[in-house]
């Protein structure tokens, strides 16, 4: 995680020393990753509120590792106070069943926490020379 976001690094001396840690299953290793999650919990919580909420955007989700879920997951489902507005983007068709975003979109259901699937797909060449033409402010005839 610290390696993910190096300016966590500068929250807490104990993240530096995480940063070149790799997770080998070992107890003290866990225990670690509890504790900077619920630094990071608590620094949410801080930042955070009704009036204020955090947007946080995480993209190609299909690559994360467990941890880095299970570190959204604590977020999404904490009832204790912060306020937070999560978009995570991934490619179905690099999902299968048993993913772990499947399994977390699950995790999340279970846990209550209010959920919504957006599916999208390409732009066809109509639309994107329209988007286009719009950018450029030309009229679409031009841009083909």
């Amino acid at each position: 995680l610290a390696r993910m976001l190096p300016n966590v690094c500068a929250l807490s001396p104990e993240f530096s020393s995480l940063a070149g840690r790799v997770e080998d299953g070992n107890t003290s290793v866990k225990m670690s990753f509890r504790s900077v999650s619920f630094t990071l919990l608590r620094f949410v919580r801080l930042v955070s509120s009704a009036k204020r909420p955090i947007m946080l955007v995480l993209d190609d989700l299909q690559w994360a590792d467990d941890t880095a879920l299970d570190v959204v997951h604590t977020f999404l489902s904490d009832t204790m106070g912060s306020c937070m507005f999560f978009v995570g983007t991934y490619r179905d068709n690099e999902v299968q069943v048993g993913h772990a975003v499947i399994a977390l979109m699950e995790n999340l259901k279970i846990s209550n926490v209010p959920t919504n699937q957006v599916s999208l797909t390409g732009l066809d060449q109509e639309n994107l020379n329209e988007m286009v033409s719009d950018a450029l402010c030309l009229y679409p005839r031009i841009c083909k």
